[in-house]
């Protein structure tokens, strides 16, 4: 015996009820199912993975949504500034517009004003001439002039007036310049304050023109920044639009691996199917420790394993390995299979195997209505043990059956034969 390894079956169902066994070879058939389980899995991790992976994508999109959306409203704000300045700066232009009119039409009265100093300047040049011949002319006549307009008259009274009328003529010249003079100054007075007039016109147009500038400068740089936004928005997109893509592959992925469970699935129920048509038939053992056995079944595999819940119309609710936990919702490790049946509640246990029970305890992951053996108790192969419960972690009535190798969980499913 001290060569002889020891198996545990952990039956759970709101009690655990431990039984040490005399080792033993699995049989051949147990191999292939064997690797069926692992294959199947083996896709259970995939799917996990993937499943993963697609809720790190999720976020990730998530993330790169925020920065677009955070983008976009920075893309707006810079928008409206640059639509703010656009409209300033066409109103600087209208007002720059309206002050080159200004000053175009002060520029077409100075013109005008020079033109007519030019023309009274022209027509002083010529009164002066005039003058200047008329005096020149006088001196040179001397008192001969006097004398020929004294002898030319008749008499005394029309020399004095002839005399007076000479004077008169020179005197009307002279009132001529002065009258000249005087126009010309008032028309370069009335010239200086159009002057004035255009330079400040001139540096209105220049404080204009430096504005306008100020806000070209500003509305280039806002346009510097709206496409940079724009290009890093385009970036975020393309990441956004590479998520997408791969979470779409992902989920035709996980389609896949869940149409490769069903179809091993399929295969594993029909495994177990020729195993329990192959198999010796069914070995009794003791009774004991309780009634309520009903249609009972033992179904002792070839290797001498009976099933632990021995009726007909029982089904696996979940297989051993990892598997998406139907109370938390996220993948876990199964230890074990989870049996059932309709009306599973109260239905009979038994030993899978004879042996010494070294553990039997209510917990609260448990799911046994009633426990009927003790530890320390020597119990025989179909021997009922416990009786089928809904407490603890439970969706219902329901056995969970545990093999332990050397310690470490198996499957059982390479050890017992399913009705």
């Amino acid at each position: 015996m001290k060569k002889l390894n020891k198996i545990i079956a952990l039956l759970m169902s709101t009690a655990l009820v431990f039984v040490s066994f005399m080792s033993y070879a699995p049989k051949a058939q147990a191999k292939t199912l064997s690797d069926l389980r692992g294959e199947y899995s083996d896709i259970e991790d995939k799917v996990a993975e993937s499943e993963q992976k697609g809720k790190e994508l999720e976020s990730q999109q998530a993330d790169q949504s925020k920065i677009v959306s955070a983008l976009n409203v920075q893309l707006q704000k810079l928008n409206q500034e640059r639509e703010n300045i656009t409209a300033q700066k066409d109103l600087i232009t209208e007002d720059i517009d309206a002050t080159e009119k200004k000053i175009s039409s002060l520029n077409s009265e100075i013109a005008k004003l020079d033109a007519e100093i030019a023309a009274k300047d022209q027509e002083i040049k010529d009164t002066v001439k005039l003058f200047c011949d008329r005096m020149r002319a006088n001196y040179m006549a001397g008192e001969t002039s006097v004398l020929e307009i004294f002898t030319s008259s008749s008499d005394m009274s029309s020399f004095l007036n002839r005399l007076e009328m000479f004077k008169r003529v020179t005197e009307s010249d002279q009132d001529l310049v002065d009258k000249l003079n005087k126009e010309i100054a008032s028309i370069e007075k009335m010239q200086k304050e159009l002057e004035v007039k255009k330079a400040a016109l001139q540096k209105e147009k220049t404080e204009l023109e430096a504005k306008r500038s100020d806000l070209q400068s500003t509305e280039d740089t806002l346009t510097a920044n709206q496409n940079v936004i724009k290009q890093k928005t385009e970036e975020v997109e393309a990441k956004l639009n590479a998520l997408n893509a791969q979470t779409k592959e992902l989920k035709v992925s996980i389609d896949e691996y869940n149409s490769e469970m069903s179809r091993l699935d399929k295969e594993i129920k029909e495994a177990i199917r020729k195993a329990n048509q192959s198999s010796s038939g069914s070995s009794g053992g003791s009774s004991s420790g309780g009634s309520n056995a009903g249609s009972m079944n033992s179904n002792v595999s070839s290797s001498g394993w009976a099933w632990p819940l021995p009726y007909d119309g029982v089904y696996l609710t979940s297989y051993y390995g990892y598997r998406y936990h139907p109370l938390d919702g996220d993948w876990r490790y199964h230890s074990g299979i989870d049996v059932s049946m309709s009306g599973a509640y109260g239905k009979n246990i038994v030993a899978t195997r004879a042996g010494t029970v070294i553990l039997s305890s209510l917990e609260s992951e448990s799911h046994c209505s009633a426990l009927l053996v003790s530890q320390g108790q020597r119990v025989s192969r179909g021997q009922i043990i416990a009786r089928v419960g809904s407490t603890g972690w439970s969706t219902g009535p329901h056995l969970h059956f545990e093999v332990r190798y050397n310690g470490e969980t198996v499957d059982p499913l390479d050890y017992v034969n399913m009705p």
